[in-house]
């Protein structure tokens, strides 16, 4: 773990090896005292790490991130086998689950038993990368109508759009976004997005591409505040970039999560109201961004992470995330206590390689203690208890020629809401 200053003058970091709990063995994360007041260099680059129980390179590992996301399972379809697979009514979460099919640029609300209450769609469309539902009943949409080419890189096709809970159309953003958009605490939105730029200090002669934070307006898209990771990492002291031969991806940040709990932000100022984490693929890291000041406070990840997504604050302050696992080619799903540095529960697959998505990856805590995870590549969602016992499967239903559907993300909802929202308005398919 690297702590950043001010943090470091404020917390006392334990880097005792950590007890695990649930289906996973003992792990002891890599962990580096926090740096002193010495200057950040204006960018450096680290040699490439192997995080713990890597079998591939580097560059093998370089190699399949530059492939691209997966929109369709591999795995052969069981048409026997669709939608809910396994409930657990006793022990698995009640409520509505929201889940976006990429291929279809489509995002459907599920029952517990899998049945489809309401959905969205919209063409024209090559893919939707992710999709939220706002606290209105409208869905914010990450996505894209032209598929990128080695021509074409970055198409103009990426957009932000929202739509009304019937599925109209309010806006369409033409904005290079990615992977994410979060409501600020103030009620903006948030949003990944990405440019080229040529940096000769990390790379001679060929453009990175690297990511921003923008910041829009939640009434028509336009863009309000924007501040530049690649900035902000490259002034952090102690971080250095990780930039590899086979991918011009620098950062390939994929999930926001804002601090706005005040409870936490009484007990440390890592979660001072406004912060706000994301989590960065291709750094193998997560980092906590001071919003207000324009600066990281905290990293982590370095020799423990591979290739993570789905990076965010729980109610007691430690951080739930998606550990993909692409040099060991087994997932897992962590929680990490950030102020000591700690491991405090993990799942992993008894039969490790079983439980194995190169791509996108998504968990979530829920409010009986569970965790909900979605296996993206496989088109695969499940539940666990805290000991890890699966009480809720689900196997997307949603076919493209014949193969089974990836699901981008899962996530459980308010149910409370969805109920107003469909004895309101009704339910509708896309």
């Amino acid at each position: 773990m690297t702590l950043l200053r001010p943090l470091a003058l404020v917390a006392a970091l334990s880097l005792a090896a950590c007890q695990t709990t649930g289906a996973a063995p003992e792990t002891e994360p890599t962990a580096s005292p926090a740096p002193g007041p010495s200057a950040a260099p204006a960018a450096t680059a680290a040699p490439a790490s192997m995080p713990a129980g890597a079998v591939l390179s580097p560059d093998e590992v370089a190699r399949l991130t530059a492939l691209g996301y997966v929109d369709v399972s591999e795995d052969a379809v069981d048409e026997e086998k669709m939608g809910v697979v396994l409930r657990d009514p006793e022990r698995s979460a009640a409520g509505y689950r929201l889940f976006t099919n990429a291929h279809l640029c489509s995002t459907q609300i599920v029952d517990p038993d899998g049945k489809v209450v309401h959905a969205w769609s919209y063409t024209p469309c090559f893919r939707w990368d992710n999709a939220v539902l706002l606290p209105d009943g409208d869905l914010l949409v990450v996505g894209r109508d032209g598929k990128r080419t080695a021509e074409s890189r970055w198409t103009e096709g990426h957009h932000l759009a929202r739509f009304s809970w019937d599925g109209k159309l309010r806006w369409l953003r033409r904005i290079k976004a990615h992977h994410d958009a979060q409501l600020t605490p103030e009620g903006n939105i948030s949003v990944l997005t990405a440019e080229e730029r040529l940096l000769p200090e990390l790379r001679e002669n060929k453009p990175l591409q690297v990511d921003n934070l923008t910041i829009v307006s939640p009434d028509d898209g336009s863009t309000l505040e924007e501040a530049s990771l690649y900035e902000l990492l490259r002034d952090a002291p102690g971080f250095a970039f990780e930039v590899r031969r086979a991918n011009r991806d620098l950062i390939h940040s994929n999930s926001i999560d804002w601090m706005r709990r005040p409870e936490l932000a009484a007990k440390h100022p890592l979660y001072t109201l406004g912060n706000v984490l994301v989590c960065m693929r291709h750094q193998d890291s997560i980092a906590m961004i001071d919003w207000r000041n324009k600066k990281v406070v905290w990293t982590w990840g370095r020799g423990e992470l591979s290739g993570p997504h789905d990076a965010q604050v729980l109610d007691n302050g430690h951080v739930l995330l998606f550990d993909n696992g692409v040099a060991r080619k087994w997932s897992r799903v962590l929680e990490l206590d950030p102020l000591t540095g700690k491991i405090v529960w993990q799942y992993q697959a008894e039969d490790s390689p079983t439980f194995f998505t190169l791509t996108r990856g998504s968990n979530q805590r829920l409010a009986n203690g569970n965790t909900l995870i979605a296996d993206s590549d496989s088109g695969y969602a499940f539940e666990v208890t805290p000991d890890g016992t699966k009480v809720w499967e689900f196997l997307n239903p949603n076919l493209w020629e014949g193969k089974r559907g990836a699901i981008v993300r899962m996530r459980q909802l308010d149910g409370a809401l969805v109920e107003r929202l469909l004895a309101a308005r009704g339910g509708a398919n896309g």
